[in-house]
């Protein structure tokens, strides 16, 4: 999909209205490393920050300021006077309007560009993504999220996981990036800021879940425990040792997770999940 399609196709992206959304939706881990291990050891994801993603395009669009044109900023002013002066006759308006257009700092690069980077920096401090996917027969996932099948995967029901959240939705990907008018509405502009992404990270199929925090959240506001009932699949890398496997059904017998125990089979150039017995 390479064109953005506008309002109505932002409306249908609410999880209610979500016709696509798959019936599991997975994150790939590793069981070695302290901080993946708390998704089970203690029922926590990470709500990131989009500052912290190794694409440094992803929710990186600045709403574009830059593209308006004068009668643009003149209309901005004009709304602007006609909501917080409303006993004016409409040539006041048009006075004020004009006025107030000629010496605009949206005319300035510098004045723009610090705007933008105050808005994003704002955006970073207040706003967390669990990214996650639809996919556990991704092979080039397993290698990149799970150290080459050696890790394991867990599934999430997406009913309970993005309403315990604050919602979610699928990620689009893009030749070009869309852009963010000036004129796009808090909404559009939220869902092209949140699930747009290349083309070339399409591998992925991202699903993506979010939270917005009233203040910038710390470290541990972005930590969140999640519900028991929201765990569904265990799925174990087909390199995936004993010494790594045994701990996480302790685990998850531990937790109380009512999982089912899977484990993903590579031969033959290809995945295969099959049932884990005798656990």
């Amino acid at each position: 999909m390479n064109q953005y399609t506008e309002p109505s196709y932002v409306e249908r992206k609410s999880f209610e209205k979500l016709s696509n959304i798959p019936k599991k939706v997975y994150k790939y881990r590793v069981w070695n490393d302290v901080y993946q291990k708390t998704i089970l050891t203690e029922r926590v994801v990470f709500m990131a920050p989009p500052s912290s993603f190794e694409d440094k395009k992803d929710c990186k669009l600045f709403k574009r300021y830059d593209l308006m044109t004068e009668q643009d900023i003149i209309n901005k002013y004009l709304e602007h006077s006609r909501n917080e002066n409303s006993g004016w006759t409409e040539q006041q308006h048009l006075a004020f309007a004009r006025r107030w257009a000629a010496k605009s700092p949206m005319k300035s690069k510098e004045y723009l560009k610090k705007m933008q980077e105050d808005h994003f920096n704002e955006f970073d401090e207040r706003f967390g993504i669990l990214c996650l996917t639809g996919n556990p027969l991704n092979l080039e996932m397993w290698k990149k999220y799970s150290n080459n099948g050696e890790g394991y995967c867990v599934g999430f029901d997406p009913k309970i996981l993005f309403k315990f959240l604050g919602g979610g939705g699928k990620v689009e990907y893009y030749e070009n990036l869309p852009d963010i008018n000036h004129y796009d509405d808090y909404h559009i502009e939220h869902y092209k800021q949140v699930f747009s992404k290349e083309k070339k990270w399409s591998f992925e199929e991202e699903y993506r879940t979010h939270k917005f925090y009233p203040k910038p959240a710390t470290i541990l506001d972005r930590k969140i425990i999640i519900p028991p009932e929201a765990y569904i699949e265990i799925i174990f890398g087909w390199n995936l040792s004993r010494k790594h496997s045994n701990p996480i059904v302790q685990t998850c017998k531990k937790q109380k997770l009512n999982v089912r125990f899977n484990r993903c089979v590579f031969e033959n150039d290809k995945l295969e999940i099959i049932p884990v017995e005798n656990f």
